[in-house]
């Protein structure tokens, strides 16, 4: 496409605009002008043909900011190059998207699963696929102009980079759905776990499976029974399995009640240890062989007389 030769004369005598452009592969070419070339990818728009009375300016719009534009050209002509424009910009955008098919079908399934979340969702879950999403909306979807994929387009892929942009909401959301479903679904499980039903502030504590959560209850309040019913759930919804599971506790006495209570509600034993036990456990598997233990470490009678011992010296 080429200006006519005396309307560019008149309208552009100083080749301040581009006087011929051709299309060659995804390429926008100034034959004369500025800038030289233009490559689809940075159309923010399609071509916009402005009509006049003798002649039709063809401006094409850039993410840029430039005005690429050819003036003096017939009205017919303007017409067609600029349809031409267009659909390769179209064809262009849309190729982009099916390259991607697969990327962008993982990521659309997976940010849909939170719609009505099967598992809870974790910050381990969703990190990965918070980095894929990014990725992909800052090397495509960023890119792409709704003016040449289509509405449909433009709302299929719009989640991705929603999640992209506000993942925290995308979360607190899909947790609030998760909660509620799974209060409800195990709510006869949770009153008849332990002797007496559990509170909400205890079920809350179960269900809720993050990376690490912290719960801060005082001396009474149920803690044991929260861990043992935690364990139950974990085995009995098919989240964990035993031999994935580890208790601890101070006291061997609050460790073997854990053990026996839960091998009694799920028909599975799980490990429990104190954590001097863990400790000592994970000592012999580094060296090879666990230490010698001093008498009292394991003997309440020895551990007594000790600390009389020590006594009688502090007050001696």
């Amino acid at each position: 496409m080429q200006q006519r030769p005396l309307l560019g004369l008149f309208l552009n005598p100083w080749g301040a605009t581009a006087r011929a452009v051709e299309l060659r592969d995804d390429t926008l070419r100034a034959t004369a002008g500025h800038p030289a070339s233009v490559p689809l990818s940075e159309l923010s728009s399609a071509p916009v043909v402005r009509r006049g009375l003798l002649s039709s300016t063809v401006v094409f719009p850039n993410t840029a900011g430039h005005r690429f534009m050819v003036r003096g050209v017939g009205h017919s002509k303007a017409d067609a190059f600029s349809r031409t424009v267009s659909a390769a910009w179209t064809r262009y955008n849309i190729g982009l998207l099916e390259k991607d098919a697969l990327r962008i079908n993982g990521l659309l399934s997976a940010i849909g699963e939170l719609r009505n979340p099967t598992h809870y969702p974790s910050a381990c879950l969703l990190m990965p696929i918070l980095a894929k999403a990014k990725i992909l909306d800052t090397t495509l979807l960023s890119k792409l102009r709704p003016e040449a994929i289509g509405t449909d387009q433009t709302r299929r892929i719009e989640p991705i980079s929603a999640f992209a942009k506000a993942p925290k909401r995308f979360r607190e959301q899909a947790i609030a759905r998760f909660v509620e479903t799974e209060l409800m679904h195990w709510h006869d499980f949770f009153d008849s776990v332990e002797s007496n039903p559990l509170t909400p502030e205890q079920r809350l504590a179960i269900v809720v499976d993050e990376d690490a959560t912290l719960v801060l209850a005082g001396a009474g309040s149920g803690k044991t029974s929260v861990i043992t019913a935690k364990a139950a759930y974990l085995m009995k919804a098919g989240i964990r399995k035993p031999e994935e599971i580890l208790l601890l506790a101070f006291a061997r006495g609050a460790a073997q009640e854990m053990s026996a209570r839960i091998e009694e509600r799920c028909g599975a034993p799980v490990e429990v240890k104190t954590f001097h036990a863990l400790a000592y456990h994970i000592i012999g598997v580094v060296d090879g062989s666990k230490p010698a233990l001093a008498p009292h470490a394991t003997d309440d009678v020895a551990f007594l007389a000790l600390i009389r011992k020590i006594l009688k010296d502090l007050v001696g």
